[in-house]
């Protein structure tokens, strides 16, 4: 180990890209209904970077951005709305299930569940982003904290 490593190693996910056809429509659903904050709107080389964190983020618990990135070549423009295939491309966790749950209602997203899932300690939900791409919105309680996506995948 070198003088300038680290005494106890902490990585994380820092950004995660979501392509789009338009910043306008990923913003449409990360901000526009799970409220998320943009952190950063710039041109950098040309190409506009544009990042969001989650609303309420407590900066000491590692966590992962999301990059809005416009789809240039043939195959990015086939993968907007296709992030993760058939799976499920993003889990969202919240400590404010209810009022999650009713904007999104409310905000005419499309939900995949009749009624939302239900454990012994959340609830959680399935939907389509503005892009087409397949998020899981789960309940995050004290007993559920940094284990909730073991006990529910989405569909």
């Amino acid at each position: 180990m070198s003088s300038s490593d680290p005494l106890i190693r902490s990585d994380s996910l820092s950004i995660v890209t979501v392509l789009c056809h338009k910043i306008s429509d990923a913003a449409r659903f990360y901000v526009g209904t799970l409220d998320f904050n943009i952190k950063c709107d710039e041109e950098i080389n040309g190409e506009r970077f544009v990042v969001a964190t989650p609303p309420n983020l407590v900066e000491f618990t590692p966590t992962a951005s999301l990059r809005f990135r416009e789809a240039k070549t043939e195959r990015d423009k086939r993968a907007v709305g296709n992030q993760a295939g058939d799976g499920i491309f993003l889990q969202i966790e919240t400590d404010c299930w209810r009022q999650v749950y009713e904007k999104i209602k409310t905000m005419g997203t499309k939900i995949l569940d009749k009624e939302p899932r239900k454990g012994m300690d959340y609830q959680a939900i399935t939907v389509l982003d503005s892009l087409g791409n397949k998020v899981v919105i789960i309940e995050k309680t004290t007993t559920t904290l940094g284990k909730v996506f073991t006990k529910d995948i989405g569909h």
